[in-house]
């Protein structure tokens, strides 16, 4: 049951509209308010509420911030409210309770909402504060990565390409231009911006020769290549639908989710 709210948010506006919102689902619900990171901190720990609504950018600490101040195992369920998408899309990337982006409207919140009430109930919080490792340690490993001076590897050779061929034609498709691959029994498609080129191939045997840095696989008939991803978006049952820059909508299977999650936020 949740009794207890804290809004974090540096403005005031923002706030109000939340302890509104809040109050039309929760009526007799206690509600208290912090404009930073630091008084975030000492309301967490000192008056430990069950839900907070944690915005990403605050003065005297970020969201992130308070997460390692509290400490994952003592964070309550946290719906995080941010302007800034790529943390948003990474928040929910990871299964944290849920995000916000402003600007957001009511029936968004209301489903925010009734999230939270479902981890409270189902007494998830420890997948939540496993959720919540995992993003703070992919915000991290993202600024260490681009604060570190640059090191040179050794990578992999992976092809750049593949040959079909098509009635009397050969054509080389080159694996740049491919945005996803599906399968067709035994044979599989290219994907390729206008143009579909068919091969006689499974989607196994092309996976085994693909760079994994680009090509991830999101259902046993599906690969796709990371950057043509825009967003994700819940589906029925489990599963997801990612939606890629030109409007093309594929399903990620829930066998898919957490490998997905974790490629998205730079953990494989």
């Amino acid at each position: 049951m949740i009794e207890r709210v804290l809004i974090a948010d540096d403005e005031p506006l923002a706030r109000a509209r939340l302890s509104d919102l809040v109050r039309s689902h929760a009526p007799s619900v206690a509600i208290r308010e912090a404009g930073s990171g630091d008084a975030a901190i000492d309301l967490i720990l000192g008056w430990h509420p069950d839900v907070v609504l944690l915005d990403v950018q605050m003065p005297a600490g970020s969201g992130f911030d308070v997460v390692h101040a509290v400490g994952i195992e003592h964070m309550p369920t946290t719906i995080f409210v941010t302007a800034h998408d790529e943390f948003a899309i990474r928040a929910f990337y990871v299964s944290a309770t849920d995000y916000l982006l402003k600007p957001f409207d009511d029936e968004r919140f209301a489903t925010a909402w009734q999230r939270a009430i479902a981890r409270q109930q189902s007494g998830e919080l420890l997948a939540h504060a496993r959720a919540l490792s995992a993003f703070v340690s992919a915000r991290d490993a993202a600024h260490d990565a681009a604060t570190a001076p640059p090191v040179q590897t050794a990578s992999p050779s992976w092809p750049d390409r593949v040959v079909v061929k098509q009635d009397q034609r050969t054509i080389v498709v080159m694996l740049a231009d491919v945005q996803w691959v599906e399968s067709d029994g035994n044979n599989i498609r290219l994907h390729a911006g206008r143009e579909t080129y068919q091969l006689r191939e499974t989607l196994t045997s092309l996976e085994s020769r693909l760079d994994p840095r680009r090509f991830m696989r999101i259902h046993r008939r599906t690969i796709v290549d990371i950057r043509a991803m825009k967003e994700l978006q819940p589906w029925f049952g489990g599963d997801q639908i990612m939606i890629l820059r030109d409007g093309t909508k594929l399903r990620v299977s829930r066998n898919y989710r957490t490998t997905v999650a974790r490629r998205l936020a730079g953990d494989v």
